[in-house]
């Protein structure tokens, strides 16, 4: 049993190293001295040596007269795994990201995942996770208990196609109203959690914010997902988060510090930028939304700075919602 044991323990790319080493030594050792060394099977040292040669591409032989494994060249040092700073960056954003889901079953599940890889690699670069997290951070929104627990249920049902039923409270309405949908999707958008689902009722696909919902529950029921949805696909017509079917080009006017940070950030998918200067002063940004409203509170936010171009109907809401602000 402690055999097995030691045998499910050593890492692969420990073994190969020690494999490496002698062959290195000279002395030739064969699939049988190996395994009895490294306590494996020598089916295991055969894949190992295999993998050495194919995929590191050191230059091994089996030598018939010696009766063991040689280098027919020269191998200065084992070869190491190299990460870059992309690697690294990937690496991180991955790990953060599982705090927006933190205390649900998938991201207990993918952090053991991770902490495998990144044990892994710790094998082969120097890589202290806190230094990592001493360079890098992310500000995201705090992610409440209650909403956590709610994300693993609609992750469940929108898995297994399951019919949820949950009172809903829109922005401007004074109570929550009960619905009964069809998951299809999560989506995190500026640091939220989004549902979006197929309501019978209405006979329309709705975005439904997880922190808005109360009394929520998973029926037996089940629905057959529709033909064609795809859900970043989705998400990728809105602004934000609403979308919806009548796409619409929107063209804004940017100056000063506006204009640099858009050339800096990119706000949609389908965004374009035009510089109308030499210096980057002045830009025209253009981009294809279904909805306009999240787009007005954008406009909004660089003030003076901002003059919408098209169409029409998203200049008119922000000339209201000024007036408004300033009764």
């Amino acid at each position: 049993m402690e055999e097995m044991s030691a045998r499910h323990t050593r890492r692969p790319f420990e073994r190969m190293h020690r494999i490496h080493l002698a062959i290195k030594s000279g002395r030739m050792p064969n699939c049988s001295t190996l395994a009895a060394e490294l306590e494996v099977t020598p089916k295991t040292v055969m894949r190992d040596i295999t993998f050495m040669r194919d995929n590191f591409r050191l230059p091994l032989e089996y030598d018939e007269q010696g009766h063991g494994y040689r280098y027919t060249g020269d191998v200065s040092d084992f070869p190491q795994f190299e990460i870059g700073e992309e690697e690294i960056a990937a690496m991180f954003l991955a790990r953060t990201a599982l705090e927006s889901i933190r205390g649900t079953e998938l991201a207990d599940k993918l952090r053991v995942a991770f902490g495998r890889l990144a044990s892994a690699l710790g094998e082969r670069i120097d890589l202290r996770w806190d230094d990592v997290d001493a360079a890098f951070s992310r500000k995201v929104p705090e992610v409440r208990g209650h909403d956590v627990r709610r994300f693993g249920q609609l992750a469940d049902a929108v898995v297994r196609q399951r019919i949820v039923s949950f009172h809903y409270r829109k922005l401007a309405a004074e109570k929550a109203e009960p619905r009964k949908v069809r998951p299809l999707h999560l989506g995190e958008v500026e640091g939220g959690w989004y549902l979006i689902a197929h309501d019978p009722d209405r006979a329309a696909l709705r975005t439904f914010a997880l922190i808005r919902m109360t009394r929520l529950r998973v029926l037996e029921e089940r629905f057959g997902r529709p033909a064609g949805f795809d859900g970043p696909a989705y998400l990728a017509k809105s602004f934000g988060v609403w979308g919806g079917d009548d796409p619409q080009v929107v063209k804004v006017r940017l100056e000063g510090y506006a204009a640099r940070l858009a050339q800096e950030r990119r706000w949609h998918p389908t965004q374009e930028i035009e510089v109308l200067d030499g210096d980057g002063g002045r830009v025209e940004v253009r981009f294809e939304v279904g909805s306009l409203p999240e787009v007005v509170r954008w406009v909004l936010s660089f003030g003076s700075r901002a003059k919408v171009l098209e169409p029409a109907a998203l200049r008119a809401m922000v000339a209201d919602e000024v007036r408004m602000m300033g009764e």
